[in-house]
């Protein structure tokens, strides 16, 4: 996800079709990036599509984020 984050231009958007249990892991990778889940749709295999959003961390999330891991 950091890879697609890094390539993937704002308001670009990202189609995954994979397992249930894969599309659940993707979705809450991508809601902690700020990202906005489009449609998801599950049966015997999942769709997600996402939207990368304008968010960027402000310094203050970075380093409440890196205090908050040590």
């Amino acid at each position: 996800m950091a890879e697609m984050d890094r390539i993937l231009r704002p308001q670009g958007t990202f189609i995954v079709r994979d397992d249930n249990e894969t599309i659940g892991e993707i979705e809450k990778m991508v809601k902690s990036l700020k990202w906005d889940v489009r449609m998801t749709q599950s049966k015997d295999g999942g769709v997600l599509a996402v939207q990368k959003s304008w968010w960027r961390p402000t310094e203050v999330d970075t380093i409440t984020s890196a205090i908050a891991k040590a």
